[in-house]
């Protein structure tokens, strides 16, 4: 009878740990290698500056307000020139309901605010950051009669509000449809005799004349300087 002998035979295993800043490109930007490229120390020094507050103060219709702005949103480092052309032209009554239509960080609201204390004012922006920073301007300001939120045009404003006063350094670049929708929900929120103000670049004024009175049925340039045209329009 033959007999079989078994054998166990060992064979060792090598665990290869692997290099992980070979294989994933984060980890070798963290890693210690020298060879590493990392951002000049004085440019990060001047992002730690860029993310804290833009703080001025300037003259808005003869009296100064205080702003606190960001980087990113339009105009940080002072008030744009369209918008205080457009103040300056303005009808302010004491008793105006108004809407400032792209807040940004709410210069045209916060003057309104001012120069009609019986109304209320609406100050309404897409841009989170810019309705931030204009309830903070409100709040720095001592203005109490004003409501700061959110929204896309009318999108978000309470439908039992109507207006007086509707004011906007419109975007030039948002497209004529978006326009189009401004206009036709301003024109269902104002009251009878209602104005609406808008500030823009100087190659919309055509436009504007045409939108504005087929929306309204008229249309009035207030001012045309070297950049920019200030048209109003009044709900019969």
């Amino acid at each position: 009878m033959l007999q079989t002998s078994s054998f166990l035979v060992t064979i060792p295993i090598i665990i290869c740990k692997p290099n992980l800043s070979t294989y994933c490109p984060l980890n070798y930007l963290l890693s210690e290698n020298p060879m590493s490229h990392r951002p000049p120390a004085d440019l990060l020094e001047k992002a730690k500056h860029w993310r804290e507050d833009i703080n001025f103060r300037q003259d808005v219709l003869g009296k100064p307000f205080d702003f606190a702005t960001t980087w990113g949103i339009f105009s940080p480092q002072k008030l744009d020139d369209g918008s205080l052309m457009l103040l300056d032209y303005i009808d302010f009554e004491q008793d105006d309901d108004s809407i400032d239509l792209g807040c940004g960080y709410g210069v045209l609201g916060m003057a309104a605010a001012r120069e009609c204390p019986n109304g209320q004012h609406t100050l309404i922006d897409k841009d989170f950051m810019a309705v931030e920073y204009a309830r903070r301007n409100c709040e720095k300001n001592g203005l109490n009669n004003v409501d700061v939120h959110l929204s896309n045009g009318f999108n978000h404003v309470a439908k039992a509000k109507d207006f007086s006063l509707v004011m906007s350094n419109l975007p030039a670049k948002v497209g004529k449809e978006q326009h189009y929708l401004y206009f036709l929900d301003a024109h269902a929120r104002m009251r009878k005799g209602g104005r609406f103000y808008v500030v823009t670049i100087n190659g919309l004024r055509q436009f504007m004349k045409r939108s504005f009175t087929e929306v309204f049925g008229n249309s009035e340039k207030v001012k045309q300087g070297k950049t920019y045209t200030i048209t109003m329009a009044t709900k019969d």
